[in-house]
């Protein structure tokens, strides 16, 4: 049953954050620049270059937290409202962990960053602080208590190290 719900969880995970998200940023970020009458920013072809670079790191950072997740933490991400489907079974504080506690909403707002840069939408780039800060209530409000309730002190000590999001320069040294 363990492995079913680790394999359900990461095809949700995929298609959560790799098509649900992103696509209705991409319809929320155009329908603003149609109602607010926004021009195209950047011009072409600095967009596609920028773009690039933005996908490139968001990637990077969900991949490499999710991998730490599932072979370190022995769990998903696929959390919905303070209901994990297959939770970690180990806190995970190292690799990007160490440096954010939430890598995988970082990278993804590097990869809204990048759609937004592609489709040349100021709404979007608007709209990702917005979704940034949105993120953050939500992550307070359901994720982290049930955390500190797996977790206890070794989450609440972490949580006073490690940012909830933007990223520390050096990473949380292992104690």
């Amino acid at each position: 049953m363990a492995r079913v719900r680790k394999f359900i969880g990461f095809w949700i995970a995929l298609f959560a954050f790799g098509t649900l998200f992103p696509g209705a940023f991409y319809l929320v970020s155009t329908w603003l620049d149609n109602v607010f009458r926004f021009p195209h920013f950047p011009t072409e072809p600095l967009n596609q270059f920028l773009a690039a670079i933005a996908l490139v790191i968001g990637t990077f950072w969900v991949l490499w937290a999710y991998s730490y997740l599932h072979f370190v933490g022995k769990g998903s991400p696929v959390e919905a409202f303070g209901i994990a489907l297959y939770p970690t079974q180990t806190l995970v504080t190292s690799g990007p962990y160490a440096y954010t506690r939430n890598p995988m909403v970082l990278g993804e707002l590097f990869v809204l960053l990048g759609i937004a840069l592609i489709a040349r939408s100021i709404g979007g780039l608007i709209l990702i602080p917005v979704v940034g800060c949105l993120a953050v209530v939500y992550l307070r409000i359901f994720e982290e208590p049930g955390l500190v309730r797996r977790f206890d002190v070794q989450y609440i000590e972490y949580r006073k190290r490690v940012p909830i999001l933007l990223p520390r320069f050096r990473p949380l040294q292992s104690s």
